[in-house]
């Protein structure tokens, strides 16, 4: 088996599924900006995270909210799956409701937080991509 062969079927190179949770007040979404220190550190996104082994989308949306910002969270229901520019990453979209906890974020993963409406969201000069991408499946 050639090199390229064998580097194109690596582990490394599989999708890797991701979650992010629409949290909504009024007519704002809740954004972080991440760490300094975490890939896209700096960047503004809607919070999420990683599916891990034997986890369902809507288990992770849950368990990532909880560790990113101290929440617990419902999911409402999943609104898309988006795929992520440059990258091996499958988000599903899922609208959450907030149960309680105080939004308490987890430094290592958050440098900050904010409610923003989508015309704040879409005019971020250190927004991700994928912002776009989840306004247009929430029709806003």
């Amino acid at each position: 088996m050639s090199t390229s062969s064998y580097q194109a079927h690596r582990p490394k190179d599989r999708i890797r599924r991701g979650v992010i949770g629409i949290v909504q007040r009024d007519c704002r979404q809740l954004l972080i900006r991440r760490a300094a220190g975490i890939p896209k550190g700096g960047a503004w996104c809607f919070p999420g995270g990683h599916v891990e082994a034997g986890e369902l989308p809507k288990q992770a949306v849950v368990r990532e909210l909880r560790e990113e910002l101290g929440i617990d969270v419902a999911p409402i229901h999943r609104v898309g799956t988006i795929r992520v520019l440059d990258s091996r990453h499958v988000l599903a979209i899922w609208k959450v409701r907030h149960l309680h906890g105080g939004i308490r974020p987890a430094p290592r993963e958050v440098a900050e937080v904010a409610w923003m409406t989508p015309t704040e969201i879409r005019s971020l000069t250190r927004g991700l991509a994928s912002n776009e991408e989840v306004l247009s499946l929430l029709g806003i």
